[in-house]
């Protein structure tokens, strides 16, 4: 019998690929699909994962070598926030199997506070699933930090936090969007806070008669629509500013035979390969995964609305959307130029995640409420906010810290900041540390 459960234990549900492969196995299972559709979902489940971790293997190839370089030359810590790779990272961490128990108990409780709630508002389902993991881990890594939290407890209170974010934040952005998304879908992002925002800054400085949509655009923006593209141009560029930073003799140890700045250019378009299959890997996951909770959460919870992925709400507004992407590359480049100056020990680079999802989702929100001046100042300082708060989370980080990658997104910075300090505070009171 001990033999068995530690079979159980330690083979199959310590195992994250194993362990997921069970969940779609049992949700499509539930929901009577054909053998040959259970095959298809469990193997691109796993195959997905897998995927996630090669591609942050790329994305650590071509950013460690020079964040080594940068941290030992200007004895800073260098971080790039970028979502998928934080995950791989702590993918391979002993906190996988307390992610993925969070991941699965927070979306249940998700369920049932969706089921139990009267408040129409509220009637919502989470079903950006890669977000409910960056999550889950963002917590698994932080609270043991905060709080001195491990094994159940740590999994309980992870579940809990994150089954109240999924289920309390997508009636902010249903309320908000009501006028321009109507009643069929809200956003299921790590954005719900900053939309808010985005709809106070638009009212502050704009006005909505003046519509982003209304404006003509230079052909030559066009170019920043193809998310590949303009990750590859700003990954080079930052990569040829730390190049630059740390100077000529240092990368050239790292560039050996070739030329630095072709060298640092290269890195740039590695580091967006890397992103690029992280991207293949979490679309193949979640493909497969989304199925069965979708299923589950239909016969569950009739008529609730689902909370979607930020570019869902991109076509409501693509003009306003890209204001908020150019607006928010500006505040990125200005905060690491900030922290330089006053010699900050982290320096924040500009996040391709925080500058184009949560850009062009702010900047659709701005517009609807303050026009295009709404759309340009609620990308800014969404963005400017966001970059700066990571100054304070990445000590937070736990296994992650030091890695020179972390979470990103507005809401880590509106939401999880004080919460997270709160709880620090809190904790010696608690007797927890």
């Amino acid at each position: 019998m001990n033999d068995l459960l530690n079979f159980i234990i330690f083979q199959l549900l310590d195992k994250a690929p194993v362990f997921l492969a069970i969940v779609a196995f049992v949700g499509l299972w539930l929901q009577k699909k054909t053998w040959g559709e259970i095959v298809d979902g469990v193997i691109k489940t796993v195959i997905g994962l897998l995927i996630i971790i090669i591609g942050a293997g790329t994305l650590l190839g071509s950013l460690g070598p020079i964040m080594t370089v940068l941290n030992s030359s200007l004895g800073v810590k260098g971080v790039v926030p970028a979502n998928e790779a934080a995950f791989a990272i702590a993918m391979a961490t002993p906190l996988t199997n307390n992610i993925t128990m969070t991941f699965l108990a927070g979306f249940i409780i998700h369920l049932f506070m969706v089921m139990s709630l009267p408040w129409k508002i509220f009637k919502n389902v989470y079903l950006t699933a890669h977000m409910m993991l960056f999550l889950a881990t963002f917590l698994n890594l932080t609270l043991p930090v905060v709080l001195g939290l491990g094994g159940t407890p740590l999994i309980v209170v992870s579940s809990i936090l994150c089954a109240l974010y999924w289920t309390l934040t997508p009636g902010i952005t249903r309320v908000l969007g009501k006028s321009f998304l109507g009643d069929d879908l809200t956003l299921g992002h790590h954005q719900q806070a900053g939309a808010f925002l985005a709809s106070r800054i638009g009212l502050w400085v704009g006005n909505k008669e003046q519509d982003a949509e209304e404006m003509e655009l230079p052909r030559a923006l066009a170019i920043f629509r193809d998310n590949t593209i303009s990750m590859t141009i700003l990954m080079s560029i930052i990569f040829l500013g730390i190049g630059l930073a740390v100077g000529q003799p240092a990368i050239a140890k790292l560039s050996m035979k070739d030329n630095w700045i072709i060298w640092l250019v290269l890195r740039g378009f590695q580091f967006t390969a890397g992103i690029v299959v992280l991207l293949s890997g979490v679309r193949m996951f979640i493909a497969s995964i989304v199925p069965a909770f979708k299923g589950i959460s239909d016969k569950l919870i009739p008529g609730a609305v689902p909370a979607l992925d930020s570019p869902a709400i991109y076509p409501y507004s693509p003009v306003g959307a890209m204001l908020g992407f150019i607006s928010s590359v500006v505040a990125a480049i200005l905060v690491m130029i900030l922290l330089m100056v006053i010699s900050s020990p982290i320096i924040v680079f500009p996040s391709p995640i925080i500058m184009f999802f949560d850009g062009c989702a702010i900047g659709v929100f701005g517009n609807k409420f303050g026009g295009w001046k709404g759309a340009v100042a609620a990308g800014f300082v969404s963005s400017f906010l966001a970059h700066l708060g990571c100054v304070f989370l990445y000590p937070l980080m736990g296994p992650v810290y030091g890695s020179g990658l972390m979470f990103s997104n507005i809401d880590f910075t509106l939401i999880w900041l004080p919460v997270l300090y709160l709880l620090k505070w809190v904790a010696p009171l608690l007797g927890l540390i």
